[in-house]
């Protein structure tokens, strides 16, 4: 192996320049991948062109190779720089998808995984054998949406009323208030009880199922506060209070933030400790220096004003979308399909029973306050657990694996992300907690950031202070 040409490759930044929308942000962004599987990927594309440049046959990338490839094609200064820096000038060669091209690749992929093991070792499943990072859930798609489900599901109860009225009526008949509404509430109880706990082991269980190398393996701390919460809002607040926390940022006397001269307060490499390594690395993340230059863009402001500029940034946009396209992928699988389904008719069943003794508490002009209120708060719970049911991978089963099964095998001590997605705001810098607390109440009342941030003065200041070939 050339260690002298690798660890030049590996030295190469497909961020440089560096820039809002720079090379590694927009591979993430269009291809709603998390950070961790973007930066791998670009390591294995890293590898890919370093066998080309050293192998005298055509080799052939993977999938995902493959995608990193085409957007180092798309950036042509930094593609031209690096065929320089390897010495080699490699072509990408689409497949024509004839007998002779499938072949030549056939041999290409074979070459390139021997090649590979003789340089690297064995490669990863992930990043060469999968099309896309969900792949690794091992999840079927759905031939059914759960929409299209739900239509038919409500033609089904509309249609299953008067059987069921039929049926019911002489048990019914046997059964008076309040007996029944007490027997009807029991019933609901134990039914949701009994949903929630198989919901939370079965969805476990799919997880589970998902290869060991899988990106839900190897999320970060703020993807996991995103799938919590659900609000990239407080993936923000973790980020500014960490600048805050290392003095990059710094909260003035009346709640305005603003941005703190950080050249004044460098380390000597000699006298570096833990701490000062973790501030050098933190302000070389890409989040921490699109927050600081849109910080010294808009200079001294109140806190709502920089929330609402990041939430729109793409570097904060990806952690939203590649979580939320996680949630997608894991809804239209055939094995959540059968999760909902199951839930969905066992309420709607429960539903019935409910609905039918209203019906018949109505043609026998008998009081059904009672069992018209059961049915509707009824109607309204099982509308709000199917909604929460499609969530509940992401604000619970994810977030629980990682507290009880992942993150206790890991050495997390002393990590503040970490501990922030464990234990939430109670971790945020005192002097931050009321600028959070009024950009919270802020988006509750939908109320507009740009109006407090143009008009707060006093105000709202007191207010805060509470390569080779391609087989594609």
């Amino acid at each position: 192996m050339n260690n002298e040409l690798w660890n030049s490759i590996l030295k190469f930044d497909l961020d440089n320049p560096p820039s809002e929308y720079g090379f590694s942000t927009r591979l993430a962004n269009e291809n709603y991948w998390t950070n961790d599987f973007t930066a791998v990927a670009i390591l294995e594309y890293k590898k890919f062109m370093y066998l080309a440049a050293t192998s005298n046959f055509m080799v052939s990338p993977s999938e995902i190779v493959d995608t990193v490839w085409h957007q180092h094609l798309i950036f042509t200064q930094s593609y031209q720089e690096f065929c320089t820096l390897i010495g080699k000038q490699v072509q990408h060669i689409p497949s024509t998808h004839n007998k002779e091209d499938f072949d030549k690749f056939k041999q290409a992929k074979e070459r390139t995984k021997k090649l590979y093991s003789e340089s690297f070792g064995e490669q990863s499943n992930i990043f060469w054998e999968y099309s896309g990072m969900y792949e690794s859930l091992n999840l079927k798609k759905a031939t059914i949406k759960l929409r299209t489900f739900l239509v038919f599901g409500i033609l089904v109860f509309i249609a299953l009323i008067l059987p069921s009225y039929s049926l019911l009526k002489p048990i019914y008949l046997q059964i008076h208030n309040p007996n029944f509404v007490l027997l009807f509430i029991s019933l609901i109880i134990i039914v949701f009880i009994g949903l929630e706990l198989i919901n939370r082991y079965y969805i476990k269980k799919i997880l589970l199922s998902s290869d060991s190398q899988s990106f839900i393996y190897k999320l970060e701390p703020y993807e996991l506060v995103y799938l919590k919460t659900q609000k990239l809002t407080n993936v923000i607040n973790g980020f500014v209070n960490e600048l805050i926390d290392n003095k990059a940022l710094k909260i003035n006397a009346d709640n305005t933030i603003r941005v703190v001269n950080t050249s004044k307060t460098k380390v000597k490499p000699k006298t570096i400790t833990a701490l000062a390594t973790r501030k050098k690395t933190l302000l070389n993340t890409k989040e921490a220096i699109e927050t600081i230059r849109v910080s010294k863009e808009i200079g001294k402001s109140f806190y709502p004003v920089l929330a609402k500029q990041l939430v729109n940034k793409p570097i904060y946009e990806n952690v939203s979308n590649c979580m939320d396209a996680f949630k997608k992928y894991f809804n239209k699988s055939v094995k959540f399909g059968y999760l909902f389904y199951i839930n969905f008719a066992v309420l709607a069943s429960i539903l019935l029973l409910g609905f039918i003794r209203l019906v018949m508490g109505i043609s026998r002009d008998k009081p059904v306050t009672q069992i018209f209120i059961t049915t509707v708060f009824l109607l309204i719970a099982i509308i709000y657990y199917l909604n929460r049911l499609t969530k509940l991978v992401c604000i619970q089963t994810l977030p629980e694996m990682y507290k009880k099964d992942i993150l206790p095998t890991r050495d997390i001590e002393n990590n503040w992300q970490w501990n922030y997605f464990l234990m939430g705001p109670a971790v945020l810098t005192t002097a931050f907690v009321p600028l959070v607390n009024y950009v919270e109440n802020n988006n509750n009342n939908s109320s507009s950031n740009s109006s407090c941030g143009s008009s707060c003065g006093s105000s709202c200041g007191s207010s805060c202070s509470s390569c080779g070939g391609c087989g594609d």
